[in-house]
């Protein structure tokens, strides 16, 4: 069975936007037209297999009956080794061969190992769809591409990381004797460091204020 996501260089998690971006690249990359003569019979069967397969994950109904399809494949194939592993073994050793009472003394999870589990799949599967998608912004921009990436939660962190060290930063600043002289006199003797100072003060007061008026409500 075709790997229509090996095709298309992406990952099975990959949403609509990528599979569109990497139909785009590999249209582009191997479009007859733009290959040399002793290679475009190659170009022209790779663009077949490029387009099957963007039909397919392209559209969404067509996506999940390919995706059962693929999982059902793969559960064939594991079964089939399975069952060959345990025919050799067999032959082998005559007598082993892999049952429920290997299990026997198995405890079942409790329901907190249970949603421990199911976090740390989640986590797993995130992390690994953001370096994909990671890794196919700094592909796209390696050919020229303006590629905007996505905010997630751990970007927001880091923004709001690097805003508390630039806010203490400051503040050291600000407390230290030498710099402090020096920052007063700046915001005494220039009319523009003044009217910044002002515009972030009553933004500041503003967001105060707003916010005590939530709590006092």
């Amino acid at each position: 069975m075709k790997d229509y996501y090996e095709i298309l260089e992406v990952s099975k998690n990959a949403s609509q936007e990528i599979i569109e971006k990497a139909y785009k690249v590999l249209a582009k990359k191997y479009h007859p037209d733009l290959q040399e003569e002793q290679n475009k019979k190659i170009a022209e069967e790779k663009m077949k297999l490029i387009n099957e397969a963007y039909e397919i994950l392209s559209d969404d109904n067509k996506r999940k009956e390919y995706n059962i399809e693929l999982e059902n494949e793969k559960r064939r194939i594991e079964d089939s080794n399975t069952n060959n592993y345990n025919v050799i073994n067999n032959e082998n050793e005559g007598y082993y061969e892999e049952d429920d009472e290997c299990y026997e003394d198995e405890e079942p999870l409790t329901k907190k190992q249970i949603r421990k589990q199911k976090r740390q799949e989640k986590k797993a599967q995130r992390e690994y769809t953001e370096e994909q998608e990671r890794q196919y912004a700094r592909y796209m921009r390696s050919l020229g591409y303006k590629v905007k990436e996505r905010w997630t939660f751990k970007r927001f962190i880091r923004l709001l990381k690097a805003i508390i060290v630039i806010i203490i930063f400051l503040l050291i600043i600000w407390v230290f004797p030498p710099t402090h002289k020096l920052l007063v006199e700046a915001y005494e003797q220039n009319s523009i460091i003044r009217a910044m100072v002002e515009v972030f003060k009553n933004i500041f007061i503003g967001i105060g204020k707003g916010l005590a008026s939530i709590f006092n409500k």
